[in-house]
């Protein structure tokens, strides 16, 4: 026989809930290893280069409190699923666009993960009120794991894998 209805779906959404984690962190970690390279290549001043590891803060602090507008009127499933696109699509597009392409879509990139910052907590609180606790235990491991595998990889990419900064980059949009 197969399994009692509904436990698939149980399985699922704390399964999504984690992969959607995995990334939150990489989009940001990724770059620092990485910066000097960037700077290199795209003729960016230290002071660009800070602002490019800024700005995802910046964007953090702004959009966060736009979050529950968003769920409230597109549901929080529907606005996770766009969050998760923008993710990947920024990611790809902006190595792709030289100094201002990478500035302009780190842009909407971090306030899609300042979204999701927001949202992924509450859709647990909402729909796992039992077990709240493991999965934001769950969460935040995998955001904080997310966080360091793009750090300790995206060197090892760029320079011993020779993809280049570009490559190493670009690699974190495969798991949105």
């Amino acid at each position: 026989m197969g399994r009692p209805p509904g436990r698939l779906a149980g399985a699922a959404l704390p399964v999504g809930i984690a992969l959607v984690a995995v990334n939150l962190r990489p989009a940001l970690a990724s770059v620092g290893p990485v910066l000097d390279e960037v700077r290199a290549a795209l003729h960016l001043s230290s002071a660009a280069g800070a602002l490019l590891t800024t700005v995802p803060l910046v964007c953090f602090g702004l959009l966060a409190p736009v979050a529950p507008r968003l769920a409230r009127r597109y549901g929080m499933e529907r606005v996770l699923a766009v969050v998760l696109a923008t993710i990947a699509a920024g990611l790809l597009l902006r190595v792709r666009l030289g100094a201002v392409g990478l500035f302009a879509l780190t842009v909407p990139v971090a306030c899609a993960i300042a979204v999701a910052n927001v949202l992924v907590p509450a859709l647990v609180k909402r729909d796992l009120p039992e077990r709240v606790g493991l999965m934001m235990g769950v969460y935040t491991m995998a955001l904080s794991g997310a966080a360091a595998v793009a750090a300790g990889v995206s060197e090892p990419l760029d320079r011993g894998l020779h993809w280049g900064w570009r490559g190493a980059l670009a690699v974190w949009a495969a798991p949105a």
